[in-house]
Order: C-alpha cells, then structure tokens, then sequence
C-alpha cells in the first residue's frame, strides 16, 4: 500500500522512514523467490504466529477443530485475491481511502499498535484469533490479501524443495491427512502456494516410523 501511494505521489521515500521495515521487505522478497510464501507467511508473520498459538490454546481448552468441506475451503481461497485487488484499485483510484481499506488486515491493530485502538478494530482482529481458536489461522488461509499475493510464490518458486516420493498419494495419503493447511494433494504433490512450510510432512517423509512406504519396505526386507 505504500508503494502504491507513493508511485500515485510520485516517489519512494516513504519507504526509508522504516529501516527495519524495508529490511523485512528484503527478506521476504528473497524468501519469495527462493521458497514460496511459506518462509514469510509461515515463519516471519507475527500475527499468523499468534493465530497458530491460539490455536495451540483451542486444543488445550479442548475446543472443536473446524474445518470448512473441501468445496468451500477452495472458493475461500479466492477471498484473499479479491481483497488484494480491491485495495489495490483503492490506493490508485482513491489514495485518501487506501489507509482505511488496509484496515482489512488486522496486522496493525494486533502488532502495531498492540491491540491499543478504539473497539471497532478490536474486535475485528481479536475476532479473527478468537476463530483461529477451531479454524487454523484462518484469517491466512482465507480472506488476508497480503498472503493472496504471496501465493505467487507457489507459482514464482525457484525450486521444488520439499522431498516427496513415489508412493506419495498412492497408496500412502499420511501427509495430506495430517495437513493442518490442506496444501498436499491427493497424488501427493505440494500446492506451493498454499503451503506455509510447517514441514511437518518433511518429518513424516524422514520417519521410519510414521512414513508409510518406509514402514512397508522395513516389513518386507523384514520377511526377506
């Protein structure tokens, strides 16, 4: 959005009022490029952190786990793009308006301004962790624009960095069922730009244990 406002101005400088701010543009420029949205979205995201520990709070509360039918989780992949596009269209179309569209992502109340503004912003972002409580950070995997954008990413990727094998999708369906992202498909192939590299698959796939086609072949050089 700053960039935005500041091409319709006519200059950048915006940008060097927050050093740490461009910093972290930096990182997750590269991340982008190298990984996907995961290395930002997954492991820099200080709000999709506190919806994931809200999440952690849900289970110990023992709180259901909700998870929208398959046909609906895809159509709410859409939201977020649209978002992105309409604040987009706002920062060009309307600059006045573009701080008050932002206020979709409750990025600002939650960490910037640590929960200290007027009640209408509070409890829009402390509605969205109070959901992350029985829906996984749903807020990411469903309506926040700056994830939609991230998901290029998935697309952008220089590599396809997570190890799968063969027997992924068939017969073996472990990882996609243990997906608390729904990012694995049925053939047992990574959607990118739906995963946040938890990584949780990569310690199943590396479990002799827990890795389906690892124990299969244990078994039969067992017999063997």
């Amino acid at each position: 959005m700053a960039v935005a406002r500041g091409l319709v101005a006519g200059g950048l400088e915006v940008l060097l009022y927050d050093p740490f701010g461009l910093a972290i543009w930096g990182a997750a420029g590269i991340g982008f490029l190298l990984w996907g949205r995961g290395f930002f979205c997954g492991w820099l995201c200080p709000f999709g952190a506190m919806q994931e520990f809200a999440h952690h709070a849900g289970r110990l509360l023992r709180l259901p786990r909700i998870e929208p039918p398959a046909s609906l989780a895809r159509a709410l992949l859409w939201t977020g793009p649209v978002a992105a596009v309409a604040l987009v269209a706002v920062a060009f179309l309307s600059p006045s308006h573009a701080e008050a569209a932002a206020e979709i992502e409750p990025f600002k109340t939650a960490i910037t301004m640590h929960f200290d503004r007027p009640w209408p912003y509070l409890i829009w972002a402390t509605g969205w962790i109070a959901v992350s409580m029985v829906w996984f950070k749903g807020f990411c995997r469903s309506l926040c624009p700056l994830g939609a954008v991230m998901r290029l990413g998935g697309l952008l990727r220089l590599r396809a960095f997570i190890p799968r094998r063969a027997d992924c999708g068939k017969p073996c369906q472990l990882c996609r069922v243990r997906c608390a992202y729904g990012a694995i498909k049925r053939t047992g192939e990574i959607r990118y730009s739906e995963c946040f590299q938890c990584l949780d698959c990569v310690a199943i796939h590396d479990d002799k244990s827990r890795c389906v086609p690892l124990v299969l072949a244990a078994k039969r050089k067992a017999r063997a």
